[in-house]
């Protein structure tokens, strides 16, 4: 019998503000980039934005946050809204789909949004 989790996300919606806010109040001094992939070749990896885009999200700046890193916002949305969706009918629709398309759509659902990341990272520094 499962136990339901009647604050599961507003556990993850208040663990989400404590560590932007967090981040955004920090005021430490820090390298130009804290991507080694960066720093070594100048090309921004698919992650790079992260920590920028978490300070715009602890100033309320969301704009901010997604012109640093769209998939960065993607992931705290993501971080937030995965328990709503496991409770909803789309897990059903997953539980029932077959064993092929259970394997197919992570990996599509985690390498498509890196691609494009790292498209939109190139483009940022004008690489593209």
């Amino acid at each position: 019998m499962a136990i339901g989790r009647p604050w599961g996300v507003p556990a993850r919606v208040a663990l989400l503000v404590a560590v932007v806010v967090g981040l955004a109040a920090l005021r430490i001094p820090r390298p130009p980039t804290l991507c080694v992939l960066r720093q070594y070749t100048g090309v921004p990896c698919p992650l790079c934005g992260f920590t920028t885009a978490a300070v715009h999200l602890g100033h309320a700046d969301i704009v901010g946050a997604f012109d640093a890193s769209p998939l960065a916002v993607a992931v705290c949305a993501g971080f937030v809204l995965v328990p709503i969706a496991r409770r909803s009918r789309l897990s059903t629709l997953w539980q029932r789909s077959s064993r092929r398309t259970r394997q197919i759509v992570p990996i599509v659902a985690i390498v498509a949004p890196l691609i494009v990341s790292e498209v939109w990272q190139l483009a940022r520094f004008g690489i593209i």
